[in-house]
Order: structure tokens, then sequence, then C-alpha cells
């Protein structure tokens, strides 16, 4: 599967929180270097979990790269969630004020 570049990014529905629904939407949306970093880590979180016996590294990994996927389905909020970790890195996380909290973002995503 590859991406498709030509003209404006498809546009996709939210993807469900699976291996196989991020990686539809990168491989849609994405640029090639993003996806095999994806197939990269999910490879290394399922080798750690075979290590240790343990299914948290491939659960962490699928939740934290949904958010990606949820922002390259969109080019709009791809803009908007690069501009947030790029003042991120510069700036630091918003105050604990302004965090949302991960029951906030279970209630507002499904995730």
């Amino acid at each position: 599967m590859t991406a498709s570049h030509a003209g404006r990014p498809q546009m996709l529905p939210r993807p469900a929180c699976t291996p196989a629904a991020i990686r539809a939407v990168l491989a849609a949306n994405a640029d090639p270097a993003v996806l095999k970093r994806y197939n990269d880590e999910l490879d290394a979180a399922f080798e750690e979990a075979r290590e240790h016996g343990d299914l948290t590294p491939p659960v962490q990994t699928v939740r934290r790269w949904w958010f990606e996927a949820d922002a390259w389905r969109d080019p709009d909020a791809q803009r908007e969630f690069l501009a947030r970790v790029e003042r991120y890195q510069r700036e630091g996380p918003p105050p604990p004020a302004e965090r949302i909290s991960r029951q906030e973002i279970r209630v507002q995503y499904g995730v």
C-alpha cells in the first residue's frame, strides 16, 4: 500500500484505535517515512510484548499513534497538530489547568 499524494490528501472518517485502522489512515495520507516509523515502533512494541509477556507496550503504541492518525486523516487537523507539537517543544506543555485529562480524552474520543 502506498501513500496517496496527488492533490488534496484523502479525508477519512475517525479511525478505530486498532493497528490496522491507524495504518490505513497513515498509508492514505502520511508520507512513507511516517508510515515506516509507525510500523517500526509497532513491531518493536510487539517484540517487547513477546519478550516480557506484557501487552502494555503495543497498547500504548497504538494509543499514541491513534492521535497522530486522527490528525493525518484531515489536513487542517494535521497542520493544527504539528503546530501544537512545535509549540510544546518550544514553550513546554500547557500548565496543568489547561491540560486535558485521560478521562476527558476517553469521553471526547472514545479511546
